[in-house]
């Protein structure tokens, strides 16, 4: 052999014996001929240690039962890649990926090539991956709020069980669902901008709160929290919702807004509702006139005195019941507390008709109640005032001394005879 021919297998065996992978041949008696030096590593023996061994005395136990079958059919002429599980002389646990490649000679086999390459790092961060998609998966199948993924042409590629609960759906008719199904009418414009803008890329990601008609025919409020996601790698983009029913945080807070204008007693409108009702409609109509009603009941205190506090919130509660029906929209009935009733006109306002007005509430608010089996026959005391510029502080005061004003009439009349 040339020197040329000797530099040129040192360096062929300096390559192979640099080669991560284990490499090596063996011969028609599966003696081994050459191994390189990842292949002695794993074994924990040198080149000569290994050179003329037969391979099943490498492969013992368990690693030989499983590598055997392969060995066998690559000796019978067909090429064999495959992955399997290793240990080391160290202990350590490898995945790898073999081929064993039949050397065919004249239609015989006069040996084997084997390499085989550590894959661990792939097989690890496969399993990592597969573990952190079954953990996504049964995170999202279990979530107690519903979650979706849709695609932009807004059609569920995926929909959780607790969206289709939360709708009233079926899990196979939710997987068509699309973004805007099942959103009330009055919300849905609000819901087809947010998605345009999501789609579009005006705006990353949407939080919003929108009424849902269930299948069941029943109204539910959805809180509901999009985002979009750029795809990757060639992937489309996608948007993830996420869903959480709200019905009972809006419906408490309906109900505090209620309670914060309304008299607990008579269902009427407070003080705080009139003041916002006359600041409301000034904003509105700067220029027109207001009329104020201000009216209590004469002798209302005897009630209280003589059959209780519970006849005399009775008495209330029928007076409030006849003045709600006898006022019509958009004029409108308050209770500021005890037994005094203020009416707020801001229709077609003038001095004679705030002047009939205020004997209408008078007539209504007059006359007999059945109390504790007694007939109470009660009188009102009215009084009234409008205005363009006065707030509801002067208007009530005005009133009220006008209201002051009848009953001084009124008692005189009686002293008169």
């Amino acid at each position: 052999m040339s020197d040329d021919e000797l530099a040129d297998r040192d360096r062929l065996r300096a390559l192979v014996d640099r080669l991560p992978a284990m490499v090596a041949y063996w011969d028609a008696d599966l003696r081994n001929v050459v191994a390189n030096q990842a292949h002695c590593d794993f074994f924990g023996k040198t080149p000569e240690e290994i050179r003329g061994r037969h391979i099943f005395e490498l492969l013992v136990g368990e690693l030989g039962e499983a590598s055997r079958p392969y060995v066998e059919a690559a000796m019978g002429g067909r090429d064999q890649i495959f992955e399997k599980t290793l240990v080391d002389h160290h202990g350590v646990t490898r995945h790898v990926q073999a081929c064993y490649m039949p050397e065919v000679v004249g239609g015989k086999v006069g040996g084997l090539y084997v390499q085989v390459a550590d894959v661990t790092g792939r097989v690890e961060a496969e399993r990592a991956r597969d573990d952190a998609q079954r953990l996504l998966h049964i995170s999202r199948e279990n979530a107690p709020f519903g979650e979706a993924m849709f695609s932009t042409a807004g059609r569920a590629l995926y929909v959780n069980p607790s969206l289709c609960l939360m709708l009233g759906q079926r899990r196979e008719d939710a997987e068509g669902l699309h973004y805007l199904d099942g959103v009330h009418p009055d919300d849905r414009d609000a819901a087809q901008r947010e998605w345009r803008q999501l789609v579009e890329g005006s705006v990353l990601q949407v939080f919003a709160e929108s009424r849902y008609c269930r299948r069941d025919d029943t109204t539910i409020w959805v809180q509901r929290h999009s985002v979009f996601v750029p795809g990757s790698r060639g992937s489309a983009d996608v948007v993830l919702t996420q869903f959480q029913d709200v019905t009972e945080r809006k419906t408490a807070e309906a109900e505090f807004a209620r309670l914060a204008v309304t008299d607990p007693l008579t269902g009427l409108h407070n003080r705080h509702s009139l003041v916002t009702r006359l600041a409301e409609h000034r904003a509105a109509e700067p220029s027109a006139y207001v009329g104020i009603v201000f009216a209590d009941l004469d002798g209302f205190k005897d009630v209280n005195d003589v059959y209780g506090h519970a006849a005399g919130d009775a008495v209330l509660q029928a007076v409030a019941s006849r003045l709600a029906e006898e006022i019509e929209p958009p004029n409108s009935v308050y209770r500021l507390g005890g037994d005094e009733f203020v009416v707020l006109a801001v229709d077609a306002v003038t001095e004679d008709a705030v002047a009939r007005l205020a004997e209408r509430v008078g007539a209504v608010m007059s006359g007999g109640h059945r109390v504790e089996g007694t007939d109470v026959t009660l009188t009102a005391s009215v009084g009234w005032t409008c205005s363009v510029t006065a707030d509801i502080g002067e208007l009530i005061r005005e009133a009220d001394a006008d209201m002051y004003r009848d009953k001084a009439r009124r008692r005189r009349a009686v002293a008169d005879g």
